[in-house]
């Protein structure tokens, strides 16, 4: 059991150390030799548990869609209007996007390789699925706009919430001008910003 268990942390900080290494430099710049490194396993280790770099991405891209996905389940499962469910949504994944490394590179690779179009894979798709979902559930209950096409909603959400991601990597105040102040923010706080601006154009007023 002993020996099982230190396999199981092994391959945990295999999938974590791969992670932080894709995120950093994407798939095709990371090597395994880099990956042992950071990981501080041997290369006889890393190999045992993944034969190869292909085999790390996919497991990292299941761990990030698992990962996503269940915080997203207890979202949806909350009681409550549908629409504030979506925003929790996007809170969630914002939150996830800035704190866990594995969710990062999981979305990357996502971008970077020609992934199937599944679910256990591609977090694009996990989170437009349950986005969609709540959006329909919004519509039902009044509190999204009557006749809004789900579909565009919730690209239009996820836009958000990757803009809100990119938005707070970004040096800002230097392309809004001297004449608007524009201090760090974090990507939640972008996201209250853009939600100021896009709710109404999904959801009727308080």
């Amino acid at each position: 059991m002993a020996k099982q268990e230190r396999a199981e942390r092994t391959r945990a900080n295999l999938i974590r150390s791969a992670a932080a290494v894709f995120d950093e430099v994407g798939y095709e710049r990371a090597t395994l030799a880099v990956i042992s490194d950071q990981a501080r396993v041997t290369k006889g280790a890393l190999s045992f548990h993944f034969a190869a770099k292909s085999e790390l991405a996919r497991a990292v891209q299941i761990e990030a869609c698992a990962t996503s996905g269940a915080a997203l389940r207890e979202c949806a499962e909350r009681p409550g209007p549908a629409f504030q469910v979506v925003v929790d949504m996007t809170y969630t994944l914002v939150d996830l996007l800035e704190s866990d490394v594995v969710t990062r590179a999981g979305l990357r690779l996502a971008r970077e390789l020609e992934t199937p179009e599944d679910p256990a894979l591609h977090c694009h798709v996990n989170w437009l699925g349950s986005l969609f979902r709540a959006l329909r559930r919004a519509e039902a209950d009044g509190t999204a706009l009557p006749g809004a096409d789900a579909r565009s909603s919730a690209g239009l959400v996820m836009s958000v919430i990757m803009g809100a991601e990119t938005m707070a990597r970004t040096r800002a105040e230097t392309a809004f001008g001297e004449g608007l102040p524009a201090p760090h923010q974090t990507a939640q706080e972008w996201l209250a910003r853009m939600w100021h601006v896009v709710r109404p154009v999904l959801a009727p007023a308080a």
